[in-house]
C-alpha cells in the first residue's frame, strides 16, 4: 500500500518508518478540504513538508500516541529555526498525522561518514564549528521563553542521527517525540529511554525522565562521537552497551587525542558526560561557556 498522502497534499518520497513514526516527503496540493486540529500555516512552509504518521504498532499504542503530541506540542511552544516549524496537525481514516516544515541538512552521522568515505577525518575548523554551534544551539533552546515565561524545552533523544549541519553551517534538531515541555500532560509521560550510548545512564535506566541536564550529556556524546570519529563504547550490543556506560562510563580516550579541539575544550566535554548527574556542567549554556573560555586565543 502507498504512503497516504493527507488531503491537500500529494507523496513526494517515502523515507521509511522507525518503531514509532512513519515519514514521507509531501507537496501541498492545495488547502486542505476539511477542518484541522491545528494551526496551518500553509504554503508560506514551501512546497515540501514532512509527513509524519504512526507506524502500525505504534498506532494501537498509547507511547505512539503520546509521542505524537509531544512532537507537536512541543514544536507549536518551542519556534526557533533550528527545529522544524508545525505546518498542521490533523487526522483520517489512517490515524493522526503531522505535517512540518524540511529541515535542511545532513545528519552529524552522515557528515562523519561523508569524510571517512574520503579516508580523512572533517577538517579541525568544521569539527570546532560544529561543536560550538550544537552546544549554542542548545542553550538557546533550552532557554526559550513566551509570554508565559520558560518553554522548559527538552529534545529528549539527541543522538548523531537528530543532529543536522545545515547548508550555511547551522544546527537542526529533529524528531521531538521524546520532547519534554512545560505544563506537559502528566498521561503524556512514558517510559522514553533516548538512544544508547548517547543517553544519560540515568534515563537509560529509567531512573528519571527526559531532562535539559540530559541533553545536554547526550550532546556532548553526540559531539565527542564526531569529534574523534570513535566508538564511545566496547560493547557492540545495546544491553551490554548499557551495562557499560552505567559502570564504566563512555570511552573517552579518543577525546583526549582530538587535536581539533584545546585540552581544556576536551575537559569541558569530559565534564559533562561525568555518569553523576550532580558533577556534570550544570547546562548548556555553562557548557558553551566553559568551551569558549578554553579556546585557544590570538
Amino acid at each position: 500500500m502507498p504512503y497516504p498522502a493527507p488531503d491537500g497534499t500529494e507523496l513526494v518520497e517515502h523515507l521509511g518508518a522507525g518503531a514509532t513514526f512513519d515519514v514521507a516527503l509531501v507537496r501541498l496540493g492545495g488547502p486542505p478540504p476539511g477542518p484541522t486540529l491545528g494551526p496551518t500555516l500553509g504554503p508560506t512552509l514551501g512546497p515540501t513538508l514532512v509527513c509524519k504518521r504512526l507506524a502500525p504498532a505504534a498506532l494501537r499504542a498509547h507511547a505512539g500516541r503520546a509521542a505524537m503530541v509531544r512532537e507537536a506540542k512541543a514544536l507549536s511552544l518551542a519556534r526557533h529555526p533550528a527545529l522544524p516549524a508545525l505546518a498542521r496537525v490533523g487526522a483520517d481514516r489512517h490515524g493522526p498525522f503531522l505535517l512540518e516544515s524540511r529541515r535542511e541538512g545532513a545528519s552529524l552521522r552522515n557528515v562523519l561518514d561523508g569524510w571517512r568515505g574520503r579516508d580523512r577525518p572533517p577538517p579541525a575548523s568544521l569539527v570546532v564549528h560544529v561543536v560550538r554551534a550544537a552546544i549554542e544551539t542548545l542553550a538557546e533552546l533550552h532557554e526559550l521563553e513566551d509570554a508565559a515565561g520558560p518553554i522548559g524545552f527538552v529534545h529528549g533523544d539527541l543522538g548523531p542521527d537528530h543532529v543536522l549541519l545545515g547548508p550555511l553551517g547551522d544546527i537542526g534538531l529533529v524528531d521531538l517525540g521524546a520532547a519534554r515541555f512545560r505544563g506537559m500532560d502528566p498521561d503524556l509521560e512514558t517510559a522514553d529511554r533516548g538512544t544508547v550510548p548517547f543517553v544519560a545512564p540515568e534515563i537509560a535506566r529509567g531512573e528519571s525522565p527526559p531532562t535539559a541536564r540530559g541533553d545536554v550529556y547526550a550532546m556532548a556524546a553526540t559531539l565527542v562521537a564526531f569529534a574523534t570519529g570513535a566508538p564511545l563504547t566496547r560493547a557492540g550490543e545495546q544491553a551490554a552497551m548499557l551495562v557499560e556506560i552505567g559502570e564504566s562510563g563512555l570511552r573517552l580516550d579518543a577525546l583526549a587525542a582530538a587535536g581539533a579541539l584545546s585540552p581544556g575544550q576536551r575537559r569541558a566535554l569530559a565534564r559533562a558526560l561525568d555518569r553523576d548527574p550532580e558533577r556534570r556542567v550544570a547546562s548548556a549554556r555553562a557548557l558553551l561557556d566553559a568551551f569558549d573560555a578554553a579556546a585557544p586565543r590570538g
